[in-house]
């Protein structure tokens, strides 16, 4: 593709898209953290990153799709320079942190339970072995403590990963927002890093063997998040192909280049870290609120927007293999599955804001259209990402794009 069109492309989309357009519309618990920020970029990664983060903070939540039951996860790859504006997603990473400390706080205490019953246990063992009476049964050792967690680092082995999510009742957010880190890991174990994401997204069952107490573990229906940033030639370990399965089952945002050097004196900029410490607050509770249900929430489609969900798709894959190429017909199937979990996310926050967070949750006009206005808006960069993957645009070209 030319350089002038990629030029032309992304103008319209500006057009098309407004940032104010899209949050003045969104639940509170978005809208709110998107006003407080000043720069539009600011906003515009911190909601991206906010949907992927957001996503793995809402256990007991379900959906009918395709005839299986899904839940909100989202994979969210930001793509920028190096220095390109990629901070605010420690904004939307901020948004999990209470619950991130409650979990290791809790994984002390039973560390520490571990610790006195290993002691108690190794002075049975020893009264056992000294006494030798027959017919007494030697005592159980206490299995080792869980690591609770809600984010996963990038730079982590397959087993690790797996290892996690057993711990974690399957889920998990895997948050990177420093490419170096991620190319290390993606470099020493690409294989099973690949795979893993794939099947995760789908909530495929996944199974490993612990050497540790020698015995077969499944993870059953795992629920993994996933928010991620790199640079361009980064994203190429992870996915070196549009062939690769897993092009398709990210929902990408490239940053825009501003050249700007933007006012780091700014004083409305002083009240970010204890809003979103606050903001961190409002989600624990929702966790907590969701972790405690007995039965899942189901999410629903209204009639009249299971036909136009089914028409819009229709015509968007139409029209992006007539654009682009047939091998980006996947990625629409793909952006079907992420429409629909960004209704769901949209629906639950609005739900709770409102106190109508029952067993069934019903998808909103306002929430339908912003999440379809989105989709429109990742279309573009997911076919952006993938010129660039399949060699139609080079690094001169990305930088035009990005301004």
């Amino acid at each position: 593709m030319e350089a002038v069109n990629i030029v032309a492309k992304i103008r319209n989309e500006v057009k098309i898209f407004s940032i104010d357009g899209i949050t003045k519309n969104l639940p509170d618990l978005l809208r709110k953290p998107c006003k407080i920020l000043v720069e539009d970029s600011e906003k515009e990664v911190f909601l991206i990153g906010a949907l992927g983060i957001v996503s793995g903070m809402l256990p007991n939540i379900r959906g009918k799709y395709a005839g299986k039951w899904i839940a909100p996860n989202l994979f969210v790859y930001v793509l920028a320079g190096y220095g390109g504006g990629k901070g605010a997603l420690d904004y939307a990473r901020a948004l999990g942190t209470k619950i991130q400390e409650a979990k290791r706080t809790e994984a002390e205490i039973i560390k520490n339970d571990y610790s006195k019953a290993i002691e108690v246990y190794n002075k049975d063992l020893k009264n056992y072995l000294r006494s030798k009476n027959e017919g007494s049964e030697p005592p159980e050792k206490p299995a080792p403590p869980p690591t609770l967690t809600l984010f996963t680092p990038a730079n982590i082995s397959k087993s690790g990963l797996y290892q996690l999510l057993d711990e974690n009742d399957g889920s998990g957010i895997l948050f990177e927002s420093e490419g170096d880190t991620l190319a290390d890991a993606l470099r020493q174990d690409y294989g099973g890093f690949s795979d893993t994401l794939r099947k995760t997204f789908h909530h495929e069952d996944l199974s490993f063997f612990r050497r540790t107490g020698n015995e077969m573990k499944e993870i059953k229906k795992p629920k993994l998040s996933a928010v991620l940033s790199s640079t361009f030639d980064q994203l190429r370990l992870l996915i070196p192909t549009i062939e690769n399965g897993l092009f398709s089952r990210f929902l990408y945002y490239v940053v825009k280049t501003d050249n700007r050097f933007l006012d780091v004196f700014d004083e409305r900029k002083d009240v970010y870290e204890d809003y979103f410490d606050a903001a961190g607050n409002t989600f624990k509770s929702l966790y907590d609120y969701l972790s405690k249900l007995k039965t899942p929430i189901w999410f629903f489609l209204s009639t009249d927007q299971k036909h136009r969900f089914f028409s819009i798709f229709v015509d968007k894959k139409e029209n992006i293999i007539e654009e682009t190429d047939e091998a980006m017909a996947g990625t629409v199937n793909r952006l079907g599955v992420i429409a629909f979990r960004i209704m769901m996310l949209f629906t639950v926050l609005r739900a709770y804001e409102t106190g109508n967070l029952s067993e069934n949750i019903h998808c909103s006009d306002v929430d339908f259209e912003n999440a379809m206005r989105l989709i429109g808006r990742l279309e573009t960069h997911a076919k952006t990402v993938f010129e660039y993957l399949n060699g139609q645009l080079g690094k001169k070209e990305l930088v035009i794009n990005m301004r």
